[in-house]
């Protein structure tokens, strides 16, 4: 057995895999599901879980929950959100509209970009951080002067070094 199956056995899981390929689907990108009970619909991924390598797709892949009666609640059938696995759905081609692998290239300006093998490039969907940095300045940040301070004189590491 693979290392990655021994350690799913035992329980622990594996911190790093070489092997495994980068991800070229997103959170915000438009999908074709190729497998599945909702082969050949198109959505937006809402969700990306790269240890269990899923994808939630907005609409798709629903399963029915049932829920009790409380008081609070009133109870009964609902349909929530799944999962597939992301070898089963592939990115949108924006120009045709079609399933399509990708790849990555640099344009001239140093940007890494991804190129359908069509040679469309494919944005990479708009996001934001869950939690903002924190970009005021506050009491135990250090002060631009001290930053720019000279502290080091120079010189004096190689004449201790002919000494001994």
């Amino acid at each position: 057995r693979g290392a990655q199956e021994r350690a799913r056995m035992s329980g622990k899981r594996q911190l790093f895999n070489k092997w495994k390929r980068p991800w070229r689907i997103l959170k915000g990108d438009t999908v074709f599901v190729r497998e599945g009970k909702d082969k050949g619909k198109t959505g937006v991924v809402t969700k990306v879980d790269r240890n269990k390598e899923h994808v939630y797709v907005e609409g798709l892949f629903l399963k029915k929950t049932t829920v009790k009666k409380s008081a609070e609640h009133p109870g009964g059938h609902f349909l929530t959100p799944s999962f597939t696995h992301y070898s089963n759905v592939a990115l949108v081609d924006p120009e045709s509209g079609r399933p399509t692998r990708t790849g990555y290239k640099f344009t001239e300006a140093g940007e890494k970009v991804r190129v359908s093998r069509g040679g469309t490039v494919i944005p990479f969907p708009e996001w934001t951080r869950k939690k903002p940095r924190q970009t005021a300045v506050g009491p135990k940040c250090t002060s631009e002067s001290d930053v720019n301070k000279v502290t080091y004189q120079g010189g004096g590491f190689a004449a201790s070094n002919v000494e001994m």
